[in-house]
């Protein structure tokens, strides 16, 4: 949880960075266009949009967080399926778990597909966030889906869903599991509590 977290945190912080960078060379790019529209105030304005900018890719880490915390645990996730499999399940074998490289990778495709998601979903998170249970609901949807998906597949590593479950969704998982990602310090263990329940709700249709 310590390592997603610091991970996390340095990412969104470099996101936050280069995005801030890229606006502001933007900006310089065409600032003799600016002043020949704003003339003596183009200094004011270029200040204005690099604030706006700025505060949009802050809103835009804060909407992603939930699913760059999951996917840098993810990298760590096997020690909390060992971990519930040696405390409930002892008899359970579970398969091998990946390499690092492949868990990386992993990963990262998803911190990728998320951000994707969030940044075309992010219009509707406005327009919702004005009539509250609109914007709410579409990020718990949304992410839950995304949290959900991407857990099952980890788990599937290392229990291969059987024929009658290859369809099993944990999207009720991961929409709780957004939930707490809302709340303040708790959200730091909201995918430890994923990994744990998405691989209790697994178990209950694991035939024995």
């Amino acid at each position: 949880m310590i390592y997603a977290t610091l991970l996390t945190t340095f990412s969104i912080l470099a996101f936050l960075i280069l995005g801030a960078t890229t606006i502001d060379w933007v900006l310089d790019s065409f600032s003799k266009t600016l002043t020949n529209w704003f003339g003596e105030t183009e200094g004011v304005v270029q200040m204005v949009l690099l604030f706006i900018g700025t505060g949009f890719i802050i809103v835009l880490g804060y909407f992603a967080f939930a699913g760059i915390h999951a996917a840098f645990l993810g990298i760590f996730i096997d020690d909390i399926f060992d971990a519930i499999k040696t405390r409930h399940y002892p008899n359970l074998e579970l398969l091998p778990a990946p390499s690092i490289r492949e868990s990386i990778l992993f990963s990262t495709r998803f911190i990728c597909f998320s951000l994707l998601i969030n940044m075309v979903a992010f219009p509707f998170y406005l327009i919702g966030w004005f009539i509250p249970p609109i914007g709410i609901a579409m990020q718990v949807c949304i992410n839950g889906y995304l949290l959900g998906k991407e857990y099952g597949q980890l788990l599937a590593y290392r229990i291969p869903p059987d024929k009658e479950n290859k369809k099993e969704s944990y999207f009720q998982n991961g929409a709780l599991a957004t939930c707490l990602w809302m709340i303040p310090v708790l959200n730091l263990f909201a995918p430890v509590l994923l990994a744990a329940s998405v691989m209790h709700t697994r178990m209950k249709t694991y035939p024995r």
